[in-house]
């Protein structure tokens, strides 16, 4: 099977699947952009093993970013010789121009979206234009299950929509239980935690300066609740008013930590009793993954789209509206108020999470593929 495969940049998670996407198919990619520069430039330096991969020479044109004809030209010569095109999402105007190509052409393709926060916006140019792209899009490859009644209000079609089991991790990444009172002791001493209960948030402190991830809501969460609690807010150091806003607060417990490479992350999952994710907007969300692959209760918000699939209200976490400081403090209280329910609550993440695998990402892809072809009545490769 020859896969032909268009993304804006190739950050690890892409990277990861695609390799082992390659284990299975020859895999051409082309993509954008070297970096981002909203994100760790190492973080972002990786490139798969398995997969030819091909940098495409852009312009940077005011508001609309880097734009590129340069899929379009590999489609022109080379469209016929592939099994399945896939594309990385919809929203950026270089994919728009390939998206026009193909359905010109009437080329079979895929497009690959997380998913899609829900919007209480239904008028409008933006909302017209995605109606008018999802509308043609012959098949989505989509990680969210409840971003299926989204795409279906847009104009997609229920047999065209297929979902993985979108994640970061690798199967050996998941733990097969959840951390020791001893263990969580020693990690704690090795990274100099102190406080009796500990809450992690993971998230890039660029995104709407801290206020995307929801770290306001933190803070405000943070002051009426016990100070023996520790909250580590993994992903750079706050900017100068975040900075002034936490010494204001009288906070000794409210903790910034600097960018964590994977297996460092891990140490500080591992080391605490919950994770929290206050985000405003999120198309999934792969901290909550990674948190309940460590064995973690998730609280998070429902416009994250890992929690409206991965949180079972009640059993390994709860939903909150975004912003809601009130009902945060309120979940967290009860889930540290009975200890032998939290530790069930990480088992039952662990149960949820363990099918979230890179392996099974991949192997879904190639299933999906298998089928789609066999029903266009391609010959099987």
């Amino acid at each position: 099977m020859r896969i032909l495969f268009s993304t804006s940049s190739l950050v690890p998670y892409r990277v990861n699947w695609l390799d082992e996407l390659g284990k299975y198919a020859d895999v051409d990619v082309y993509y954008l952009k070297e970096n981002d520069n909203e994100r760790n430039a190492e973080w972002c330096s990786m490139r798969p093993e398995n997969c030819k991969y091909t940098l495409l020479k852009s312009k940077k044109l005011p508001k609309l970013g880097e734009v590129s004809r340069g899929f379009v030209k590999v489609l022109k010569k080379h469209a016929h010789e592939y099994d399945v095109i896939l594309l990385d999402g919809y929203g950026y105007v270089s994919q728009m121009i390939n998206l026009r190509y193909l359905n010109k052409k009437k080329i079979p393709y895929f497009v690959n979206i997380d998913g899609i926060v829900p919007s209480d916006k239904k008028k409008g140019l933006t909302e017209k234009l995605k109606r008018k792209i999802i509308s043609k899009v012959p098949y989505f490859l989509c990680g969210s299950k409840k971003t299926n009644e989204i795409l279906l209000e847009y104009g997609s079609k229920e047999e065209r929509i297929f979902n993985h089991p979108f994640t970061s991790l690798y199967e050996k990444e998941i733990m097969t239980h959840i951390a020791s009172d001893e263990d969580k002791g020693a990690l704690r001493k090795k990274l100099g935690i102190t406080e009796k209960k500990v809450i992690i948030s993971v998230g890039r402190f660029s995104y709407m300066n801290g206020y995307g991830k929801g770290y306001d809501v933190l803070l405000k969460t943070a002051q009426k609740l016990d100070k023996d609690i520790g909250w580590y807010i993994v992903g750079g150091q706050p900017n100068e008013e975040f900075a002034k806003l936490t010494k204001e607060s009288g906070l000794t417990n409210f903790h910034y930590i600097d960018f964590k490479k994977k297996d460092e992350l891990l140490e500080y999952y591992r080391a605490s009793d919950l994770f929290v994710l206050m985000t405003v907007s999120d198309v999934w969300g792969l901290v909550v993954n990674e948190a309940m692959a460590c064995g973690l209760p998730v609280i998070t918000t429902d416009k994250c789209m890992a929690g409206l699939d991965l949180v079972e209200e009640g059993a390994n976490g709860h939903i909150v509206s975004v912003g809601d400081d009130t009902a945060l403090k309120e979940k967290v209280e009860s889930l540290f108020a009975d200890e032998s329910k939290l530790k069930e609550a990480g088992k039952e993440s662990l149960r949820i999470i363990k099918e979230y695998t890179i392996e099974n990402l991949a192997k879904t892809h190639i299933d999906i593929f298998k089928k789609v072809m066999k029903d266009e009545g391609k010959a099987d490769c």
